[in-house]
């Protein structure tokens, strides 16, 4: 019997895991990251779940760590270097964060994206309005659920948001797009995927009331979302995706992706997906020792 220990809130995401944990007939428990605490003793590095040590676990499953990500980035170094099943291992070494991070890694591997722009002063934003072809989509660098996305219209319009945002943004290119994919993909495997519809008048998806229905997933969506996934170093992924004059493009790579509503719409549970991989991985260093 494994243990496992799901670093995170307790969450409807989190319960999808314990239950598939629980199915597969091994034992698991949630830590919060509020609970954690590091201790150097000796020659040894300790990190705490209250009284639990984390290192006593066969599986750590990282969730929700944005707000944390240097200790989610120390914990995950630190429990490779135990040989233990880490999800998401790149925490540990390599992990891609932000937008234009992002898109270095897709533009290093061939993959359409909208053209992406960032500035670190007002000077440079200045500079870029003069380059960039209008309308223009701003995003927070770091942002999450579609959270204070904006388009701008005009040079005026940009100048002025930029003025007061200079740096937690960047822009991307726009697209008159009506519809948008969301691809799942769990372990190298795209398990499935659904498509959101535009609202006439709006320019994303992920709104509120916004219709959403369940897809087959094409071979050349398959493809796009399992290299842009490799091009992160991602184990679990939900890749957004659009489709745009006979291309594909990805909009955005996102690591330890919710569920609730993918599984709403395509009936599938992630989790389940996700401890099968654990369990997996955990075998197959086991068979390599």
């Amino acid at each position: 019997m494994l243990k496992f220990i799901i670093i995170g809130s307790l969450t409807e995401n989190t319960q999808d895991l314990l239950d598939a944990i629980e199915k597969a007939g091994h034992q698991g428990i949630v830590c919060k990251f509020s609970e954690i605490t590091f201790e150097t003793i000796g020659d040894n590095l300790a990190a705490m779940c209250g009284e639990l040590d984390i290192c006593d676990f066969d599986v750590v499953i990282f969730r929700g760590y944005n707000n944390h990500i240097y200790e989610a980035q120390l914990l995950a170094e630190m429990l490779v270097d135990n040989d233990k099943i880490v999800i998401e291992q790149s925490l540990a070494g390599g992990y891609v964060r932000g937008k234009m991070h992002q898109a270095k890694r897709l533009f290093e591997c061939g993959i359409d994206h909208p053209a992406t722009f960032q500035a670190n002063n007002f000077e440079g934003w200045k500079r870029l309005t003069e380059d960039v072809e209008f309308p223009i989509i701003a995003k927070p660098i770091f942002g999450r659920k579609g959270r204070g996305i904006q388009k701008l219209n005009t040079a005026n319009e940009a100048l002025e948001f930029f003025e007061k945002n200079t740096t937690e943004y960047l822009a991307q290119q726009y697209f008159p797009i009506v519809n948008d994919f969301r691809i799942f993909v769990v372990g190298g495997e795209v398990i499935g995927g659904f498509q959101r519809f535009i609202n006439e008048g709006q320019y994303k998806s992920n709104i509120r009331g916004t219709k959403a229905e369940k897809i087959e997933v094409s071979v050349e969506m398959k493809k796009v979302a399992l290299e842009s996934t490799a091009a992160m170093d991602y184990e679990i992924a939900g890749v957004d995706l659009f489709e745009y004059e006979g291309k594909t493009y990805v909009i955005e790579v996102n690591v330890s992706p919710q569920w609730e509503k993918f599984k709403l719409i395509t009936g599938i549970n992630p989790a389940e997906y996700i401890i099968k991989y654990a369990i997996k991985k955990r075998q197959k260093q086991h068979k390599s020792v």
